[in-house]
């Protein structure tokens, strides 16, 4: 028997100007003493915002800007780097995803520096190849860390997947409810340049297909279970496990958008479960939402 689908909305409790324009990407890292810092990125310019946490909503947010076009290493361009989504691991490194080329470039802002750079590959000739290396194509729209040093990405749409990546020859690990990276963990990759290749494929099911027409990012909730964010039909859903080796990324839950004015492109979630939506918007005002009730929360 088929399980029954949550269907519910969520609306905006509060507001914040995130000072980037048309932001694309949004994360929440989680260091190994507890600390926590959102993070914003966007496709207008090369630069990360980044905003210690816990934030005084009745404050205006101190906001800390890095402009990545001037690290040591970066090969992103000043303006309209196609920067679409970001995450970070637990000592700090930042880990931003180009669309255009389909790349990734590890930051660790410590030593305000590129210190790893990985070509993402789709290999063979059916669609979903044709489609990658397509350069009018869609490709990366959101990004996990799995703890092996593979990436989980999102590709947006014709067609939308889930797709693990990592080096040529790895066995992929597919993910499991809490098997993302931990929090205050290392993300495991050797400084320098590296290439990794498509190693498993997730296709939604018809439910998924359904509630979401495109994938726009990718978040691990504090209740470890794997969310997506899409643009088209103005929803978050929660997905179920994705088994090793490929195959149909399945609906859990779906939760509608209701009200908001913009384009949502950012997907995170505060330490009590409530998503945070990112919009992209041209002017860098009123661009992220904190959403209501709680839904990353443990049964």
């Amino acid at each position: 028997m088929a399980k029954k689908v949550t269907r519910k909305k969520l609306r905006a409790r509060s507001v914040l100007d995130v000072p980037l324009q048309e932001v694309s990407g949004i994360c929440l890292r989680r260091g190994r003493n507890r600390e926590m810092s959102l993070i914003a990125v966007g496709d207008r310019v090369a630069k990360v915002a980044r905003l210690s946490l816990p934030h005084n909503e009745r404050e205006s947010p101190e906001w800390d800007i890095t402009n990545i076009a001037r690290l040591s290493g970066s090969k992103l361009p000043k303006k309209n780097p196609q920067i679409e989504a970001v995450c970070a691991d637990g000592i700090g490194r930042i880990l931003l995803l180009q669309e255009t080329p389909p790349r990734v470039e590890v930051i660790d802002p410590k030593i305000s520096k590129v210190v790893a750079s990985i070509e993402l590959m789709v290999k063979g000739r059916g669609d979903l190849a044709r489609s990658w290396s397509n350069p009018n194509g869609s490709r990366g729209e959101g990004i996990v860390l799995l703890p092996g040093g593979h990436l989980l990405i999102a590709k947006e749409k014709r067609p939308a997947a889930l797709i693990e990546f990592g080096l040529r020859n790895s066995k992929p690990e597919g993910l499991m409810r809490g098997g993302a990276l931990g929090a205050g963990k290392r993300w495991p990759i050797r400084n320098g340049k590296h290439q990794f290749v498509a190693l498993a494929v997730w296709f939604s099911d018809k439910k998924l297909a359904r509630a979401c027409a495109d994938f726009s990012d990718l978040e691990i909730g504090p209740d470890g279970c794997l969310y997506v964010l899409s643009d088209k039909s103005a929803a978050i859903a929660r997905l179920d496990d994705l088994p090793a080796g490929g195959g149909t990324a399945s609906l859990v839950a779906t939760w509608k958008l209701d009200g908001l004015k913009g384009k949502p492109e950012g997907l995170a979630f505060t330490a009590n479960g409530r998503a945070v939506v990112a919009l992209d918007e041209r002017k860098a005002r009123r661009n992220l939402v904190l959403l209501k009730p709680p839904i990353a929360t443990n049964p």
